[in-house]
């Protein structure tokens, strides 16, 4: 089960927004992870998360988001995903997510998603919504094109193949999407015919 704590901000200004996905601010309900990627900086000490497969939830959210967003002058793009994803595998029942990206269309802001979760597919409604006002990006990190390998090395993570599905399914309703490849493991996934393989995929989608 989840913890929870209070937070004092829900969302925080970008240093240099033209060179981390273009966002403007950055937002992170959920803190930790449960995809269990063997690579994950973000396990790193320098950050210094005790226990980060272990979710902690931001329980006052989505309150101080629309408060902080309400309040703002000018608009921008909420980037998430920088360090937590978005759709781990409480956002199915918890839906704190799709929570925030109601707020970020009723306050006229675009969104940046970062993701290995399939899940982001349940809100295609909502992020057509906003793309009508705002611009949206998703980069669906996708590492390896064979199954097998990424139930070993994101094992709490969807299999690359769910992951394709959902890159579609927001393909096809005009949502502005790209796979993001990194990071790139050498012995395991730089190989010449794994890196082709994501990239004839990512092709037969947007042909």
């Amino acid at each position: 089960m989840p913890g929870y704590i209070k937070a004092k901000k829900s969302v925080s200004k970008t240093k240099y927004a033209e060179n981390w996905f273009g966002n403007d601010f950055n937002m992170n309900i959920y803190r930790g992870c449960t995809h269990g990627c063997i690579y994950c900086d973000s396990r790193s000490e320098c950050y210094h998360i005790d226990n980060f497969d272990e979710i902690i939830i931001k329980e006052n959210a989505l309150f101080l988001l629309e408060k902080e967003l309400s309040g703002k002058r000018v608009s921008g793009v909420i980037g998430t995903g920088a360090m937590s994803d978005p759709y781990n595998t409480h956002e199915k029942n918890l839906m704190l997510t799709r929570g925030a990206l109601k707020i970020i269309n009723k306050c006229k802001f675009g969104v940046g998603i970062c993701t290995k979760g399939s899940l982001v597919s349940r809100d295609v409604d909502l992020l057509t919504e906003i793309n009508r006002h705002s611009p949206v990006t998703v980069c669906m990190t996708v590492t390896s094109a064979d199954d097998d390998i990424s139930k070993i090395i994101e094992p709490g993570g969807p299999v690359s193949s769910k992951r394709f599905e959902a890159v579609k399914m927001l393909n096809d309703a005009k949502i502005y999407i790209g796979i993001l490849m990194m990071p790139i493991i050498m012995g395991i996934k730089d190989t010449e015919k794994n890196i082709f393989r994501i990239v004839e995929k990512a092709g037969d989608i947007s042909a």
